[in-house]
């Protein structure tokens, strides 16, 4: 959903209606904020906080293919393992919409529920657990984000990273294209971009 990009392509993709310059401003102040000292006790709140903003963000900068996942009218968002960054996005999607599609934040607890969401957000995993995940989801237009530094090595699209006490967050681009999404470039520059051959990545 690339407001303002067009992409020239056949095939007929939701969209938020309209995304000017205020939306990157925002964006932008949203990483401004996005710093907070660790050792002051609230600083865990603000964390969830700030990746329940990324998160609700990441929606309106990536474009779906239409009609995923099929049957779907809402846009979903999965959460698997975070409770606190749950209640967190639940709190600032209240009342928004993507595409002009209600959001909807929902745990998810199998590899199907899994599959039948936009976006998914993993907390802490085991590995072998997240592999399978990972695999199951592989392919399926599911915008996948994780909490641990590998995650978008690992398979994943999006981890978020951090870095003298701001949340950063690295995006795999190989993963997304594989999985049929679009991120806008307003987005990449601001992400460190990872591939999947040889583990090398390009830092803004």
């Amino acid at each position: 959903m690339h407001q303002g990009e067009p992409t020239g392509s056949s095939r007929r993709r939701f969209r938020v209606p309209s995304r000017g310059p205020s939306s990157v401003v925002l964006l932008l102040a949203l990483f401004a904020l996005s710093s907070f000292p660790a050792a002051q006790e609230s600083s865990a709140d603000l964390e969830h906080q700030v990746k329940a903003a990324f998160l609700y963000n990441f929606a309106r900068f990536v474009e779906w293919p239409p009609d995923t996942p099929s049957g779907e009218a809402s846009f979903v968002i999965g959460i698997l393992g975070s409770d606190a960054t749950s209640l967190a996005l639940e709190e600032t999607v209240q009342g928004k919409s993507v595409g002009g599609r209600t959001i909807r934040v929902r745990p998810v607890k199998t590899q199907e529920e899994a599959t039948q969401c936009h976006m998914l957000f993993v907390g802490s995993e085991t590995p072998d657990r997240l592999a399978r995940l990972l695999k199951a989801v592989r392919g399926s237009a599911v915008l996948t984000v994780g909490d641990s530094d590998t995650f978008a090595r690992e398979g994943g699209i999006v981890n978020f990273v951090m870095q003298d006490h701001h949340v950063r967050f690295a995006v795999n681009t190989d993963a997304a294209e594989r999985a049929g999404l679009k991120i806008s470039s307003k987005l990449l520059q601001l992400a460190i971009i990872v591939h999947d051959e040889q583990g090398r990545e390009e830092t803004k």
